[in-house]
């Protein structure tokens, strides 16, 4: 992962306020499907202005987090990431939100992932390595260890207000907003004998 130091520099930011919360740059989502959840990558998220998960790829969480993975987390779950050599992600997800009941927060970034494709699950023919489906047979299995689906939908996406590609008015009156008209007065005021 490649992440410019102003969005890392933010994301440390909003984790420094929000420590309990997984935080990260790359947003998933779980939805319940006809035979189980389903596992859903960036298009679902846009859709749905939603997203429940934050790959641990590009994040920041709390160190306490990875002693509650390798130590108090049900062997079982460990056992399973090994053992399919996959979900980690979800696996630190489910034990952050059943402990906190806390949503993960979205941070919009511009980052490079140049293991997309050459990951121990992407690496080979997409369609052949059954990744999204054994995505989401890792959600109904993580939810069955739990007894549970701790997951927490979020809308909240956080971006740094420097973002002049995204950070837009939310109306067209605020172009003409109270600060321009202060901007008038105190020109017009010292232009004034």
């Amino acid at each position: 992962m490649r992440v410019p130091c102003t969005e890392l520099s933010l994301g440390y930011e909003v984790w420094s306020a929000n420590e309990d919360n997984l935080i990260g740059f790359m947003p998933r989502i779980h939805v319940m499907g006809t035979h189980g959840f389903q596992y859903r990558c960036w298009w679902s998220v846009w859709w749905r202005g939603a997203y429940s998960i934050i790959l641990t790829k590009a994040s920041f969480l709390h160190h306490k987090y990875f002693e509650l993975y390798s130590i108090a987390m049900p062997s079982e779950i460990r056992e399973y990431v090994d053992r399919h050599r996959n979900c980690e992600d979800l696996a630190m997800q489910f034990l952050i939100t059943n402990a906190t009941s806390l949503a993960p927060l979205y941070i919009k970034g511009h980052l490079s992932d140049l293991g997309a494709l050459n990951g121990i699950s992407t690496s080979q023919n997409l369609l052949r390595a059954g990744h999204m489906s054994q995505r989401s047979r890792c959600l109904d299995d993580l939810a069955s260890f739990y007894g549970t689906m701790p997951l927490k939908l979020s809308h909240v996406i956080l971006d740094s207000a420097s973002n002049q590609w995204h950070n837009q008015p939310s109306t067209w009156w605020e172009y003409i907003s109270s600060d321009l008209w202060k901007i008038y007065e105190d020109s017009s005021s010292r232009s004034r004998p």
